[in-house]
């Protein structure tokens, strides 16, 4: 017998949503300036990206205005996609969404505004892709 879905379905997101969803990103993943001001990330004598009680954290390299259109792109292009996660809790939007650059590298976003579509991102591993998403070609 196969596992109970354990989220309901949810209808397919109109073109309209996708349109309006954007990448307006997150201080604790810049670790200098950027368009929203100041970045939080700590970096440790060995040049780390550290919070405090987490693991690690990944340094988000998009600090301009061109990075931010850039990555309003992939959220959207990861919208139309399919490639996202919904949780239970979300409300229009997804809270885990992924995206491969053009450079193949992979994008990890995390839906901030569930009700406007607005994402913060870094990059991603394949390891913690295939964590957060299980295994996705």
């Amino acid at each position: 017998m196969p596992k109970p879905r354990q989220t309901a379905r949810r209808p397919a997101l109109t073109k309209v949503q996708i349109e309006a969803a954007s990448y307006v990103g997150s201080d604790e993943h810049k670790d200098r300036k950027w368009w929203g001001g100041l970045g939080s990330a700590y970096v440790n004598e060995q040049g780390v990206a550290t919070r405090p009680k987490k693991q690690h954290t990944t340094p988000c390299p998009l600090v301009g205005d061109e990075d931010r259109e850039a990555a309003t792109k992939w959220v959207q292009a990861a919208l139309t996609n399919r490639q996202f996660r919904f949780l239970e809790a979300d409300k229009d939007y997804p809270s885990k969404i992924w995206h491969q650059d053009e450079n193949r590298r992979y994008w990890f976003g995390r839906c901030i505004n569930s009700v406007l579509g607005q994402y913060k991102g870094w990059p991603i591993d394949q390891d913690e892709r295939d964590e957060d998403f299980g295994k996705i070609p």
